[in-house]
């Protein structure tokens, strides 16, 4: 429902299929961000994709974003990289943060 545009709260997460161009398991990082922020109640669209070259692009309609490399992944807002050469490992928790600030402004 969310994902339709019905249901308003929480987190909508967008990621994209996976192409030969994706070089990390997109779909753990995914299913691992989605429990991890299935406690906001504020309405966000929140792209993770799995490619650095497409992925800002392709999610540009979302309020933020990761697209992730081979060792790094860059953060997005509406299409537009706000930082890059993030370490893989910090990625999601970098992204979890600027979405609380987003929320709590």
């Amino acid at each position: 429902m969310r994902g339709l545009g019905l249901r308003k709260r929480g987190i909508n997460i967008i990621s994209c299929p996976t192409c030969g161009r994706t070089k990390t398991n997109l779909a753990e990082i995914v299913e691992e961000f989605e429990n991890e922020v299935s406690e906001f109640e504020a309405h966000l669209d929140v792209a993770i994709m799995g490619c650095e070259v497409n992925g800002p692009g392709e999610a540009r309609e979302a309020d933020i974003g990761l697209a992730f490399g081979a060792t790094s992944a860059m953060l997005f807002k509406k299409g537009t990289v706000v930082k890059s050469e993030i370490p893989k490992e910090m990625a999601k928790n970098i992204l979890k943060e600027e979405i609380y600030n987003m929320i709590n402004k």
